[in-house]
């Protein structure tokens, strides 16, 4: 079973409730098989994992790095220097906030640690006290680090990066997103804070789906098998490789038209109750046999 984060395993509260670390420790004891699968950094990712005690490599950065616990890679996926140095430039000709993923960290050209650069995030995105504080955690958490020039930074020998982040108007972002569309990269695009949107950049034939498929040849599963619960755009495509795709009753749309079946929202607990209801009967059919 491979459950996205946000949106889905927590609240919007950005709470792990009771009922949903219960529902996964339940899913564990019968043996099932669970993982994270998440556009977040492994760093970010195994806090979660940790609280959860999972034992399954998790699926992060979308699916371009699959990592166990300890850190150890059972997978990564790079992309190819030339392609994206060329991207960063405009992107940061352009003032674009962005975020480079590294198997070490993030790292970014923007320094996000002063009080007036918080301050101005609340300010832009009307963000919430809880919402700022939750912010800075996984700032810290995620080891980001912040270089002079984040297109001379990946273009270096030896620094290898897997996935890009950015955030803006959608009218600048689309002229981006046409770019790397065009250099055959996997582009992901939704809904952000306030008017903004997301632009999340893997390497090619990289996703949350391909990942999820490596995952259960590594774990000797078919995928008939295997339940992916997600609620965004990003979680397509393991909903649809997933032998049964799970949508969160606070789902994007055109995610819940491709649904195998519809939970309660992130706020309701519909992780627990997807478990509760579809999971842990088949794990208890599967035992009988």
């Amino acid at each position: 079973m491979a459950i996205d984060i946000d949106g889905t395993l927590i609240n919007r509260n950005m709470q792990l409730t009771a009922p949903t670390r219960q529902a996964i420790a339940n899913a564990r004891q019968q043996g099932v098989y669970v993982t994270l699968a998440t556009g977040r950094s492994f760093h970010s990712a195994r806090s979660y994992a940790n609280r959860l005690k999972l034992d399954v490599p998790l699926i992060c950065a979308n699916g371009a790095t699959i990592r166990h616990r300890d850190g150890s890679i059972m997978s990564e996926i790079n992309f190819d220097k030339k392609n994206i140095a060329t991207l960063l430039a405009e992107m940061q000709a352009e003032g674009l906030y962005i975020q480079v993923y590294h198997k070490n960290g993030i790292y970014t050209s923007t320094k996000l640690t002063s009080l007036p650069s918080w301050v101005k995030i609340i300010c832009n995105n009307k963000l919430k006290l809880n919402h700022l504080a939750y912010s800075v955690r996984e700032f810290f958490r995620s080891k980001v680090t912040k270089v002079p020039d984040l297109a001379k930074e990946v273009g270096r020998g030896g620094f290898d990066s897997h996935k890009i982040l950015t955030s803006g108007q959608p009218k600048i972002l689309e002229r981006f997103h046409s770019m790397a569309s065009e250099l055959g990269l996997m582009v992901d695009y939704y809904p952000g804070t306030k008017d903004n949107m997301y632009l999340e950049i893997t390497p090619p034939g990289i996703s949350k789906g391909w990942a999820l498929q490596e995952l259960a040849r590594h774990l000797h599963l078919d995928m008939e098998e295997v339940v992916a619960i997600g609620d965004n755009l990003n979680d397509r495509t393991m909903i649809q490789a997933a032998g049964l795709g799970v949508v969160m009753g606070n789902g994007h749309s055109q995610l819940i038209k491709v649904a195998g079946k519809v939970t309660l929202s992130n706020d309701q607990d519909g992780v627990a109750a997807a478990i509760n209801s579809i999971v842990l009967p088949a794990a208890a059919s599967q035992q009988a046999v």
